[in-house]
């Protein structure tokens, strides 16, 4: 073999070799990669082990049949409002409804709207400034409704005699009431936010919030209290209200859980919290309610029959959990048959209508059920 053949081997062999190393290694760290995420997720199953199990006792035994709405109660009669009439330019992020009304929270113009079965009007929120996109900035003053400013409302919810409004960026709560908005301080100091997202109010003078950044749910008493009700969550965001109990959307664990509101004077732990769905695991699946798989759920909605409308925002999908259940409702836009969800986030009923905001996508579906 001549001496260019020879180097010629040599380079292959050489070749040879670093695949192999690499691929040795490559392995070996995917190896530790598993063993971590392993021992991760030993650690977080451990923790759950004092959580209950939603109370299916009542739930009939579906198998795998298609789940159905018809089943889903609703004593309230659908009224008629006039989505077209909201600006292009909307990011729609939390939705409510109340008094006959729907309130809907702008992230994009930094506003709160509201729409009547007649009108539709900004219900607080005034122009601010524009950065170099032309898109307002927002800000933060307690004013007369058309005075006052956002930095980024999110979501909304009846509280007293006004609608309570989360300023996520401002870290605060903000009540919109006698055409003011005023900040809700708390009497004994401890209103301190950090990124509050979802509220929800019991009717009873109560508002659940949603502190995000701090893991917590906190709860705001009709007589300017403020305590913690819940912490050591994962990112809690979407709240919803039903007969006696508290459904969270507990964002950064992919699930759905709930604990009881019997005693809001109480701090509650671990041992009070009830899964009502998602396995804990980031993914898109259907079934069995301890099974399923949601990704980074920002928003939902609970009927009176205890059926819960999940907006799976990162999977861009509206879940319903029914039945010790869970399924995906296919949403369409009537008008725009081809438009599809991007990431919805805020979510409620009106009768027996759905509404869902689309964050991204810049616009509120509706379903009928």
């Amino acid at each position: 073999m001549n001496k260019k053949n020879k180097n010629g081997l040599k380079w292959v062999l050489l070749v040879i070799v670093l695949i192999i190393t690499a691929f040795t290694v490559s392995m070996v760290a995917c190896g530790l990669f598993k063993e971590k995420s392993g021992e991760k997720a030993a650690e977080e199953n451990s923790g759950e082990s004092e959580e209950s199990m939603y109370d299916t006792s009542a739930f009939p035994d579906t198998g795998n049949e298609q789940i159905s709405l018809d089943g889903i109660i609703s004593d309230e009669a659908t009224i008629e409002f006039d989505l077209s009439a909201l600006p292009d330019t909307i990011e729609p992020c939390g939705i409510c409804y109340a008094d006959g009304c729907l309130y809907i929270t702008d992230s994009y113009a930094k506003s709160v709207w509201k729409i009547s079965e007649d009108t539709t009007e900004v219900f607080a929120g005034a122009d601010s400034s524009r950065d170099i996109y032309d898109k307002p900035q927002g800000g933060y003053n307690d004013a007369p409704a058309n005075e006052a400013l956002f930095k980024l409302p999110w979501s909304v919810a009846p509280f007293l005699n006004g609608i309570a409004v989360t300023d996520t960026e401002n870290n605060a709560i903000r009540l919109i009431n006698d055409n003011r908005v005023d900040t809700v301080y708390s009497v004994n100091g401890t209103d301190e936010y950090n990124y509050p997202t979802g509220i929800a109010s019991d009717g009873a003078g109560n508002l659940f919030v949603a502190d995000t950044h701090s893991d917590s749910i906190k709860v705001v008493s009709e007589d300017g209290t403020v305590s913690t009700l819940l912490d050591g969550l994962d990112s809690p965001m979407g709240l919803s209200y039903n007969s006696g109990f508290l459904y969270i959307a507990e964002t950064g664990k992919n699930r759905i859980i709930r604990i009881s509101t019997e005693d809001v004077s109480s701090k509650k732990s671990s041992a009070d919290v009830e899964l009502v769905a998602g396995s804990g695991e980031e993914g898109f699946s259907d079934g069995v309610y301890t099974d399923a798989t949601f990704s980074s759920p920002k928003g939902l909605t609970v009927t009176t029959d205890g059926s819960v409308f999940v907006a799976d925002t990162v999977n861009g999908a509206v879940r319903l959990v029914k039945d010790g259940q869970v399924s995906t409702l296919e949403i369409r836009d009537t008008r725009i048959p081809e438009a599809e969800l991007v990431s919805p986030i805020g979510i409620c009923i009106q009768g027996r209508r759905l509404y869902i905001c689309d964050n991204f996508g810049m616009k509120i579906y509706t379903a009928d059920f």
